[in-house]
């Protein structure tokens, strides 16, 4: 048959017709015969079958089915049949090119349409039409969906524009009834174009009589004229107009100060403002600082159940939430955490207990509690979010808010609250395992990403292809670097081989060390090379920094507050490792002040919770102690005097960096070296002094909190095979002068 383009009265489409959908695109309409059952599968007969063909089925109000195909045509004019799967054919149209066809009429094809009918048809222009195609850009393709809203609801409810979050984003308010359900899309309906927004929203308490109040942030500029926007759920659409363009707060700081009790519309701000380039972060933990939610706890009370929520850190990967509860009834059944979306999550499912103490009812009075932390894990961060909400929960079903005041989100702030959330005494393996360890590496993992080299300066001309080059990283503790540099400029071989990197880890004392460095580059005349982190990153990050910038084809790891004894140490050490291939690091012997030994050699051995902690051999002895005048394989050597190859130590990728603050990182690089088939070996014949642990003795959060026993859990988790096989070896296992793990002071570490 040939083609027509009119349509009558009723809307019904008894003859296949084709009509223009798009600039390029065409829809095909056929309502299926009633002498046919309405699952029959009907199918297009072409030459060539356009891709895509997309097609649908919708039922009309008298009972029948109304078929859908949507297509780009081709440039010339093309016969189309419309069959079943057994070879029928029912109607035969020449399809034009699009430029050729009318203009889809949405009134008369909504006219015999079923009311559900016409909301899936829209649906599906919104979803699989716009996406299968891939015209969102269309205006013709605008105007058809426009026509359809209209078609649906002709005068649809006002949305309004709350404020700008910011440049591109709006906060949008309205109101939709409950029954649509979830909404998994929401569209700007524009002149030329149709924009998908964020489907990302906040349903608020009963509004309007059975409507609920609905907000969501549109990432998309408004133009000054109204325009429809659409939410779309499995159960239906809702089309509302955004009536003005002007926001009705000036700013988002305006909304927010106005605005302290919408927790959740908060929350979904500041998680919208942390995928923002620049300064969107920043944004929102200032908004959150200036006009913070008000805090709940619940007094203690002798009868009934009372709390506090004093640690909740939002991480990218979960919440570490940590306080304490009194249940003296059967009252209490736990306290959740309470998501964007009003969702309530228990802490109980991944927590830990532990006996603790409240403030009483005045300054200087305590009362037993019982003290939790817990570690909720999240599929999507919730961004800067400083004050999670929490509850109470009772026996009854009721619940009790609990929101703790605004927490840090500086991750080196953040890692001291984790680090002191459990009393060192009930820092245990099950506290360490599903909490507190995925709490301290995302923090490890956030800091890692903002620590970079600042700045560098070079006192001296760099010397040509040195051999040796060695590493010191100085954090805040300069005292002993006098000492070092003169013990190291009155060596000549090591004055000829040698340069020296010092790394500051703590940048706020740049301009002491610059003139300290200065002065005595020009007593020593010694070269050297100072890089200055941009934040203290911790002892392996420093290392690892002024690793980059080594030249040697040997690497020394030295501390700040190691001094040599005599010159001639480092040739010793180095000829080490050029003269044997077999040896992957080497290190010597370290003796305190007073002459008694720090160092001659690391081993492992187990305390009473079974973690491998880390022992120098003989330490404490007098430095000519027979046994430690030995030169011998060893399990490892400290990091305070660490001497490898350039390649072994970029091969093992340097030192660990997830150990927090600094420890264990030496044994870990010893283990890592060992897995390359390599030894590592104690020289006695080198002696130097080592002042040990005066830096770390300045960090209080390593001193105070449970950052060593955190170390030695996770070196033990990572290397418990390894160090459990090296340690039951006849080389080491069996050595008659390595001291017994129950005898001397078990908790001696070594100066890393």
């Amino acid at each position: 048959m040939t083609f027509d383009d009119s349509i009558d009265a009723t809307g019904v489409f008894r003859s296949a017709r084709i009509f223009r959908l798009g600039t390029e695109l065409a829809v095909l309409v056929w309502d299926l015969p009633s002498a046919l059952p309405a699952a029959t599968r009907c199918l297009l007969s072409m030459d060539q079958s356009p891709i895509p063909l997309v097609s649908m089925m919708l039922p009309l109000a008298n009972g029948r089915q109304r078929m859908f195909w949507a297509m780009r045509p081709g440039k010339q004019p093309e016969s189309v049949g419309i069959c079943t799967e057994d070879g029928g054919t029912f109607d035969t149209i020449v399809m034009q090119p699009a430029r050729a066809l009318a203009p889809l009429d949405v009134e008369a094809l909504f006219a015999n349409l079923a009311p559900e009918a016409r909301i899936k048809f829209v649906n599906n222009l919104l979803t699989v039409w716009r996406s299968a195609f891939r015209i969102a850009g269309d205006h013709l393709f605008s105007m058809v969906v426009e026509d359809a809203l209209h078609a649906l609801v002709p005068e649809p409810q006002a949305a309004s524009i709350v404020c700008q979050v910011a440049q591109g984003c709006h906060l949008i308010e309205t109101a939709i009834n409950p029954d649509l359900g979830e909404i998994t899309a929401i569209y700007a309906i524009g002149p030329a174009s149709i924009t998908r927004m964020a489907v990302r929203l906040v349903i608020g308490r009963a509004k309007h009589g059975s409507l609920h109040s609905c907000h969501f942030i549109a990432e998309a500029p408004f133009p000054s004229t109204p325009f429809p926007i659409v939410l779309v759920s499995k159960n239906g659409v809702a089309i509302r107009q955004v009536v003005d363009g002007k926001p009705r707060h000036p700013s988002l700081q305006s909304w927010w100060d106005n605005n302290r009790a919408a927790a959740e519309l908060r929350e979904m701000i500041v998680r919208r403002l942390a995928t923002l380039p620049q300064s969107g972060a920043a944004t929102a933990i200032d908004l959150q600082v200036r006009a913070p939610l008000a805090t709940s706890r619940i007094a203690k009370s002798s009868m009934h159940p009372s709390g506090e929520v004093d640690l909740a850190l939002a991480l990218d990967d979960g919440l570490l939430a940590g306080g304490w509860f009194h249940a003296p009834s059967s009252v209490f059944a736990g306290i959740d955490y309470v998501k964007e979306d009003g969702t309530a999550v228990p802490l109980d499912g991944n927590s830990y207990e532990f006996p603790a103490w409240a403030q009483g009812k005045d300054a200087n009075s305590k009362t037993d509690v019982t003290g939790f932390i817990a570690w909720v894990p999240l599929a999507e961060s919730p961004g800067p979010l400083l004050q999670p909400r929490f509850q109470m929960r009772l026996a009854s079903g009721a619940v009790r808010p609990l929101v703790p005041k605004p927490q840090a989100f500086e991750p080196t702030i953040q890692r001291n609250h984790i680090l002191r959330a459990v009393p060192p005494q009930h820092a245990v393996d099950r506290a360490f395992r599903t909490i507190l360890a995925p709490a301290l590496q995302g923090v490890e993992r956030r800091l890692g990403k903002t620590i970079e080299v600042n700045s560098t300066k070079d006192y001296g001309i760099p010397k040509c292809a040195p051999l040796v080059s060695i590493v010191v990283p100085l954090y805040r503790v300069l005292d002993f670097l006098r000492f070092q540099l003169s013990g190291m400029a009155t060596d000549p071989w090591l004055a000829e081989n040698v340069e020296i990197i010092y790394v500051l880890d703590s940048p706020e004392i740049q301009d002491e060390t610059e003139h300290l460095l200065g002065g005595l580059h020009l007593l020593h005349g010694l070269p050297m090379k100072l890089v200055v982190m941009n934040r203290n990153g911790g002892y392996a990050r420093a290392c690892n920094a002024g690793a980059r910038f080594a030249r040697g084809a040997i690497l020394v790891m030295l501390n700040s507050d190691v001094v040599p004894c005599a010159p001639g140490w480092l040739q010793v050490l180095s000829r080490q490792l050029l003269e044997r291939q077999e040896l992957g690091a080497i290190g010597p012997k370290l003796i305190f002040e007073d002459g008694s030994l720090q160092h001659a050699g690391l081993y492992f051995a187990r305390d009473q919770r079974g973690i491998w902690l880390n022992h120098h051999f003989h330490k404490g002895m007098p430095g000519d102690y027979a046994p430690a005048q030995r030169a011998r394989n060893v399990p490892g050597v400290t990091g305070a005097c660490l001497v490898t190859r350039r390649d072994t130590y970029e091969r093992v990728g340097g030192y660990t960096e997830d150990y927090v603050i600094g420890d264990y990182e030496d044994s870990d690089l010893c283990l890592k070296i060992r897995r390359l088939g390599l030894q590592i070996a104690y020289e006695p014949a080198v002696c130097l002094y080592h002042f040990e642990r005066r830096s770390i003795r300045r960090s209080q959060d390593y001193m105070r909190g449970v950052a060593s026993q955190y170390n030695s859990w996770l070196h033990t988790q990572r290397w418990e095979d390894d160090i459990t096989e090296l340690m039951a070896s006849s080389q080491f296992g069996s050595d008659p002068d390595r001291p017994s793990a129950a005898g001397g002071n078990i908790r001696e570490r070594n100066a890393a």
